[in-house]
């Protein structure tokens, strides 16, 4: 039985190895003269690429005949029907065995007359409409059978996509008329009537079916659009709740012209955990721990914890999260964390304790959030004596966040607006009104990108010096101002030993652009520059960043190092930063 077996593994290897040899020889070597459209060639290279390469002169008048075959069909897609092909067999001293095909596409086709016709419920519809304006398929136009094919698909899917399920072409055709080089084009389409978002059904998962309908971007009776079933499916998974969510209509089922929608969804596993690793030179290592139940009750509420451990700042966080409208944007939270702070001239720990309303507005992008938070901090910072602040602040945050191309964005921004206040006659130590503003754009033009970022702030208050550490402002690393340490430039104070001991400031302003430039797959070069201040006094000279460097598009996410040279009143240095995650 080994004899056998050995021999029947020799015999596979041998046909393999006869077909990888006879795949080489049908890779005709053919260079084709008198095409200079791109997108002709192309065509005509791809008909002809299949074809066995004669291996013995008899065999060059078959072969000549499939090149010419090819040829005209590969041309007549573009409207040329009188094409002049004249095919050269190599040389019997050709060791290249190369072919050589000329051609001569002659006259093209001409659409003398293109009649495009919509009738039916949707012949108004304003995307079907808005591809006839567009089309090339038009009177005097030259004949291209692609372009044909290409609308009549384009009529095709928005039919699909609106909802027209009984949709025909009552005519399709192309005449091309040979002896006078023109031809005419008939496309009819009847839409039929539109069909209305049905019921919803859930597959052996009714406990999911309240999640889902406060979820839904439509409501039953509506008009079908595809559009809303993928964005049902997108806020489905956007919950937390599901790993997977599959919303599709169910044709066939339709009674009259309500069609059924079926959900077909995925749980998660009831607690999910995630860990994380990390270093920046800001903060060093850093470990990352998350736990969430996204399923507590039938009422869809959540709960989450997060842990962040580094050299210079810990914090743990429990969240309580119960859907309202929407399970993803319209939505209460509740949170009770503790944070500690040890880094350069500041030594903090906060107890806090937080109520949250998120929604959102139809049309729009940008998340609100109303809050309403308890926090206790004890603080160090410089010079001054420990103190201990507890302040009551209600405030409220609008953000939006906007990207395309993934890990690697290629355009997107990225802003935050948030407003808190606090008053001694309302359960705080101090009266405090403080206002920070963020803003991120990443835009793209071919091969050029450009990142540029706004910071602004201030804590408006007549008692500065009672204001909690983590309240302040701070400028410098990697995020900031580059060029300089992290949270190292802030107004200072003087110590017994006549060193500078941080304060933090009551105004920030950082500006900061980027360029950035491809220089080999997956790695991008770059030149920047930041500017700005953490300050009492909004005159103070500003500090200054400048530099280069370099970033690698892992797979796990963007990779970058820079160097910086900063410029500020009390140091100028150079300053390697190194950093990971998104541009957003």
């Amino acid at each position: 039985m080994p004899v056998i077996a050995a021999k029947m593994w020799l015999s596979l290897l041998f046909f393999v190895t006869v077909c990888i040899s006879c795949s080489q020889a049908l890779a005709a070597n053919v260079t084709i003269k008198g095409i200079k459209d791109d997108k002709i060639l192309s065509n005509v290279q791809a008909h002809i690429d299949n074809i066995e390469l004669p291996q013995a002169p008899y065999q060059y008048e078959q072969f000549s005949q499939q090149i010419i075959i090819k040829v005209a069909q590969a041309t007549q897609v573009f409207g040329y029907y009188h094409v002049d092909i004249k095919v050269k067999a190599p040389s019997a001293a050709d060791a290249n065995n190369q072919w050589s095909v000329a051609v001569d596409l002659g006259q093209a086709t001409l659409l003398s007359d293109v009649d495009l016709i919509i009738v039916g419920a949707g012949q108004q519809e304003p995307a079907l409409l808005q591809v006839l304006a567009k089309t090339s398929v038009a009177k005097g136009k030259q004949l291209n059978h692609g372009a044909y094919e290409q609308l009549k698909a384009q009529l095709q899917n928005i039919v699909l996509s609106l909802g027209y399920f009984d949709y025909k072409f009552t005519q399709h055709s192309i005449q091309v008329f040979e002896t006078t080089h023109s031809s005419v084009i008939k496309l009819h389409l009847q839409t039929g009537e539109r069909y209305r978002f049905g019921e919803l059904r859930f597959p052996e998962d009714k406990r999911a079916e309240p999640l889902v309908l406060e979820a839904l971007p439509f409501a039953i009776g509506d008009a079908y659009e595809a559009d809303k079933l993928a964005t049902l499916s997108r806020r489905l998974k956007q919950t937390q709740y599901f790993r997977h969510a599959l919303v599709r209509p169910l044709v066939a089922e339709a009674q009259g012209l309500s069609v059924p929608i079926e959900v077909i969804l995925t749980h998660k596993p009831l607690d999910n955990f995630d860990l994380g690793a990390g270093f920046s030179s800001d903060i060093g290592p850093r470990f990352t721990a998350k736990w969430q139940r996204p399923w507590v009750n039938n009422a869809g509420h959540s709960i989450g914890a997060d842990l962040f451990l580094s050299a210079p700042e810990q914090y743990i966080s429990v969240d309580y999260r119960i859907p309202l409208e929407d399970p993803v944007q319209n939505y209460a939270s509740f949170q009770v964390g503790f944070q500690s702070q040890n880094d350069n001239d500041t030594t903090s720990d906060k107890f806090s304790v937080s109520a949250t309303r998120h929604w959102t507005v139809v049309d729009s992008d940008w998340q609100r959030a109303l809050f309403l938070r308890l926090e206790q901090e004890t603080f160090t910072q410089g010079v001054e004596e420990a103190q201990t602040t507890r302040l009551l602040t209600p405030g409220l945050t609008l953000s939006r966040l906007r990207s395309r191309g993934g890990l690697d964005i290629t355009w997107g921004d990225k802003q935050s607006l948030t407003t808190e206040v606090a008053a001694d006659s309302l359960f705080s130590d101090i009266d405090m009104l403080r206002i920070t503003a963020k803003s991120k754009w990443v835009r793209s033009w071919q091969e050029h990108r450009v990142l540029w970022r706004f910071d602004a702030g201030a804590v408006i208050t007549d008692s500065f010096a009672q204001v909690p550490a983590s309240l302040r402002y701070f400028a410098g690393g990697d995020q900031s101002i580059r060029g300089f340490g992290y949270r190292t430039l802030s107004p200072s104070k003087l110590n017994a030993d006549n060193e500078r001991e941080l304060t933090g400031g009551q105004y920030l302003v950082v500006g900061s652009v980027e360029y950035t430039y491809p220089i080999a797959e997956n790695w991008r070069m770059a030149v920047f520059i930041d500017a700005g201040t953490a300050t009492n006094k909004l005159s103070a000279d500003i500090a200054t960043g400048a530099g280069a460097g370099i970033k690698w598009l892992s797979p796990v996410g963007p990779v970058r190092v820079y160097i910086a040279r900063g410029n500020s009143d009390f140091e100028s240095q150079w300053r390697l930063h190194f950093s990971m995650g998104p541009a957003l």
